[in-house]
């Protein structure tokens, strides 16, 4: 039993480690996901709309995640940008109560290893007569 609790401690380390390494872009995030529209000329359209989400981003560069008061989910890639520390990521948005934000992004996440978060900003692709669908989040492992 001693050993089996030294494991379980070891292990809980391990992950606790890994949980806290801004060093690379890849695993587990969450944070206020920021929704709104930007003009052509820049100014935002609207007040934005803040929602709870998570996105998960696998060693091979595939990235899930949601926003489950949005409704919105997504799936794409990602690769290292600059250094394995930042990200490029493309993203399918898919389900969103507000579908103006449904489509596909492009965007990049900016860790911040010394104050223990990251950045994301994500651009709609296609642009609406209204103006762009952004996504921003300041987010956590």
């Amino acid at each position: 039993m001693r050993n089996f609790l030294v494991a379980v401690a070891a292990a809980s380390l391990v992950g606790a480690a890994q949980a806290q390494d801004y060093t690379r872009y890849q695993g587990a995030w969450n944070g206020p996901f920021l929704f709104y529209f930007a003009q052509q000329d820049g100014g935002a359209m609207g007040p934005p709309m803040v929602y709870a989400g998570t996105l998960r981003i696998e060693q091979d560069g595939t990235v899930q995640g949601s926003v489950p008061d949005a409704a919105c989910l997504m799936a794409g890639s990602s690769a290292d940008y600059v250094s394995p520390v930042n990200a490029t990521i493309d993203l399918d948005v898919s389900g969103c109560q507000d579908v103006r934000f449904n489509g596909r992004y492009s965007g990049k996440l900016l860790n911040n290893p010394a104050l223990k978060y990251a950045s994301i900003r994500l651009s709609s692709t296609r642009s609406l007569e209204t103006g762009t669908a952004q996504i921003s989040a300041i987010i956590r492992h």
